[in-house]
């Protein structure tokens, strides 16, 4: 995926256009197109209404019970079209899948302990993507779950598969193939249709378990302007090239975050002017109230901006390594051999910041 990157020739006379339209900035994505949709310019048209359902935030009963109620419907049907040697293999499938119904096991293992070839295995693999209700159970990855459904569903358009699979990768904004994929399920087990309440996001980050992808909200849509619409149609359009930006680096930087496997890194405002050449203002404003669904939940995008210590390292990245030493051994060490031991870890900090650090940890027990 492509970064926005301004010209230094024209660096200032885009700011200039974009310093006098704040308010388009610090719209969430929803609300700027609740105000396109209402608005009747002959100069501008919004020729793609289609919202992914994607961008709303969930709001279900807790996952485990979500989680078996989708199995278990699965293993019905299941029941009623195999038997023997398939069903056993199928049933092991179904324990592999994730809460989202997508296969994380090895198909190598699973035919090894049943004595059966590989292929045999992605046999019933298949039939159960193919037959059983929803479709796409058993998938590997999300490439493979929304090429299913475009050959399912578009079955007589051979081309358009590697048309979506191109915006899927922030490689193409071709119209078509975003009005496809905008109608597209993004995971098997996914609910059907959008809360009625808990509002919606602007961002989505994706993980198939072995890809990540960025959606905006703003990706699709497709405004056409003539004569006295250009200019808002090239700020709306450089809005969404800075709100990519924003989610790239943010993706770049805090992928453990987002997969709840690590503390937040350090990652400033300025990182992200740097390399979209705008001023940090105007970034600051992109980000504000904006949200973004995640594989850990919604947050909003400012929560993923932390300042950096002289080392280079976030608060919570040096609160955590704290942490960890006064629950093995540091509980009966002294600030200074606990900055010691920090620094053993390649975290240079001085006493009286250990003294704060640990004061910080010690309030929130």
């Amino acid at each position: 995926m492509k970064s926005v990157k301004v010209l230094p020739a024209t660096h200032l006379s885009l700011m200039l256009k974009i310093e006098n339209s704040l308010e388009l900035l610090t719209k969430t994505s929803e609300e700027l197109l609740q105000e396109l949709e209402k608005a009747e310019s002959p100069h501008l048209k919004l020729t793609l209404r289609r919202r992914p359902k994607w961008f709303y935030r969930e709001q279900t009963s807790p996952q485990p019970v979500h989680i078996q109620s989708s199995i278990s419907k699965v293993e019905e049907q299941v029941r009623c079209e195999l038997d023997g040697l398939e069903l056993d293999v199928a049933y092991e499938i179904l324990a592999n899948l994730d809460h989202r119904g997508f296969f994380r096991g090895s198909v190598e293992e699973i035919a090894r302990h049943y004595g059966v070839e590989e292929v045999f295995v992605e046999e019933v693999r298949d039939f159960i993507r193919r037959e059983i209700e929803p479709l796409g159970v058993a998938c590997k990855s999300l490439e493979e779950f929304i090429l299913l459904q475009v050959e399912e569903f578009y079955p007589d358009k051979k081309e358009l598969a590697q048309q979506v699979l191109a915006v899927l990768k922030g490689e193409s904004r071709e119209l078509q193939a975003r009005r496809v994929l905008s109608e597209l399920k993004l995971s098997p087990f996914e609910e059907e249709g959008a809360p009625a309440a808990g509002g919606s996001v602007d961002v989505v980050f994706e993980y198939d378990g072995a890809e990540w992808y960025v959606f905006l909200m703003e990706d699709f849509w497709e405004l056409e302007a003539v004569g006295a619409g250009r200019p808002v149609a090239f700020l709306l359009e450089l809005r969404r090239r800075l709100m990519r930006t924003v989610a790239e680096l943010i993706l770049e930087r805090q992928k453990g975050f987002l997969l709840g496997q690590e503390a937040l890194k350090s990652l400033t405002l300025s990182h992200v002017a740097s390399r979209a050449g705008v001023s940090v203002s105007t970034v600051s404003r992109v980000v504000s109230r904006k949200h973004a669904k995640t594989p850990r939940g919604v947050y909003p995008l400012r929560s993923f901006f932390v300042r950096e210590s002289i080392e280079g390292l976030s608060t919570e990245e040096v609160l955590r390594n704290l942490k960890e030493l006064l629950e093995k051994e540091g509980r009966g060490k002294s600030d200074r051999e606990l900055s010691h031991m920090l620094s053993q870890r390649g975290i240079k900090v001085s006493r009286r910041t250990v003294t704060k650090y640990r004061r910080i940890l010690e309030g929130k027990e």
